[in-house]
């Protein structure tokens, strides 16, 4: 009989929706060969392939035994978090799965640094951890498919509580090569017919950038819009045109020379709000509170 492991089962299941072994290493903080290794494990124990590898630049699909236990397994895999989420609520440890979803731009550059010292203080606490667009991310803790969602500029919706998680300063990013790289910050009105790289029209973070533009009667040819920050940091780096994204999201390409990353003058700077967001009125388990507490923007002293 075989023994399944629900650690295994969650990795495939995060392969099979992800398609990428990365980024399933990403959410599971593991190694890509981790990975790998727990997918070979539940092939030899079913004796069955599982996953189509190299269908793309390295995408998998699973095959029809894949999607057969992948089908098996999400329905079994949510009633364990349930289970444990229900017997955790009967005492106060401090212990057990934490679900956070959050948009990829806040989840990777802003929440990473937050998350090693927290599990480290608190070690018999897992996070597991999702990518997902704003509007899933909403709907997932509304119907408590997750714990703790983390979106950018966050709006009120009934049944839930926003907490503060952080503000990101934005900033102008450009190609090295670009004309507006000699000065040393910018104003918002030399954006002026300059083409420029949005996100997509429902993406919160689009709506921030276009108050601001229009307040400063700041006229940019949109020439491409995408969900996605990592394109949008390509584009511009190849020239097609500027952009406008939260700092924390270029420092690398910044420190590598790959873009060059200006401040916008004081008297047009602005900053992306973010929220941790959670059930209102319910009681939470203790691990639940302790990150929530853990990722809480702090006041200053």
């Amino acid at each position: 009989m075989t023994h399944l492991n629900l650690d295994s089962l969650q990795m495939f299941t995060d392969l099979v929706e992800t398609g990428s072994f990365s980024r399933t290493a990403e959410k599971n903080f593991v190694s890509q060969s981790a990975v790998s290794q727990r997918i070979r494990t539940l092939e030899q124990e079913f004796g069955e392939s599982l996953l189509e590898r190299g269908q793309g630049r390295g995408k998998v699909t699973p095959t029809a035994a894949g999607d057969t236990l992948y089908r098996g397994a999400k329905p079994l895999l949510q009633n364990a978090s349930l289970l444990d989420s229900q017997m955790r609520q009967l005492s106060d440890e401090i212990a057990g799965t934490v679900r956070v979803a959050t948009v990829y731009s806040v989840g990777l550059h802003a929440l990473s640094p937050r998350l090693k010292p927290f599990l480290a203080e608190h070690p018999r606490i897992n996070i597991h951890l999702e990518y997902e667009q704003t509007e899933k991310v909403y709907e997932n803790v509304a119907s408590g498919v997750v714990d703790v969602g983390i979106v950018a500029c966050p709006s009120p919706r009934r049944g839930l509580e926003i907490v503060p998680f952080a503000e990101e300063p934005m900033v102008v990013i450009m190609a090295p090569e670009h004309p507006l790289a000699v000065h040393a910050e910018l104003s918002l009105k030399q954006l002026d017919t300059e083409p420029f790289i949005a996100f997509a029209e429902h993406i919160p973070t689009r709506r921030l950038v276009d108050e601001h533009l229009r307040a400063a009667n700041s006229r940019v040819k949109i020439i491409a819009t995408f969900d996605n920050i990592e394109t949008i940091k390509n584009l511009v780096e190849i020239g097609s045109g500027v952009s406008i994204l939260p700092a924390d999201t270029v420092r690398q390409e910044d420190r590598e020379g790959m873009l060059v990353v200006r401040q916008l003058q004081s008297k047009e700077a602005f900053k992306r709000p973010t929220g941790l967001l959670v059930k209102s009125k319910q009681i939470q388990r203790a691990a639940i509170s302790a990150f929530v507490e853990a990722m809480r923007q702090k006041s200053p002293i």
